[in-house]
């Protein structure tokens, strides 16, 4: 284990030594060699949505830039919305309460009837009772509300 971490770091540096010798082998450009800069982009004339020549650079500032403070205002006070009256709601009706779940005496496939023989129409678990009332229907008792 000793050895393993005293050879990691001589490999590194055996690397970066030869990876250093591998570039100075290359020979230096020419200035003749280098290429040209870009052209200075400019809007094609025919098509105004397109460049004369691609690639280009873009153009250099007529004028340096300058600083400028960042100035934030603060936002004006708005006032108090004003209030308005409010006329008072009328009472609303009494809604009944619903009355205590009934056992279910029998049932059929057009509905049931509990045990005082009042009858529920509908399938499943949702029915109606006499008056229009929905019941639900919850195993041997249904509830009207």
């Amino acid at each position: 284990m000793k050895t393993m971490i005293k050879t990691i770091p001589a490999l590194a540096c055996a690397i970066v030594l030869a990876g250093g010798h591998a570039w100075a082998q290359e020979p230096a450009a020419p200035a003749e060699s280098l290429p040209e800069p870009l052209p200075v982009c400019q809007l094609d004339p025919r098509d105004s949505g397109k460049l004369a020549v691609e690639p280009c650079r873009p153009a250099p500032p007529v004028q340096p830039r300058r600083s400028v403070a960042q100035v934030i205002g603060r936002m004006p006070a708005q006032p108090a919305p004003p209030v308005v009256p409010m006329a008072p709601l009328p009472p609303s009706p009494a809604v009944p309460m619903p009355r205590a779940p009934q056992p279910i005496g029998a049932c059929d496939t057009g509905g049931c009837r509990d045990a005082a023989g009042a009858r529920y129409n509908g399938a499943g678990n949702a029915t109606l009772d006499a008056n229009g009332r929905i019941c639900h229907r919850n195993g041997a008792f249904i509830q009207c509300f």
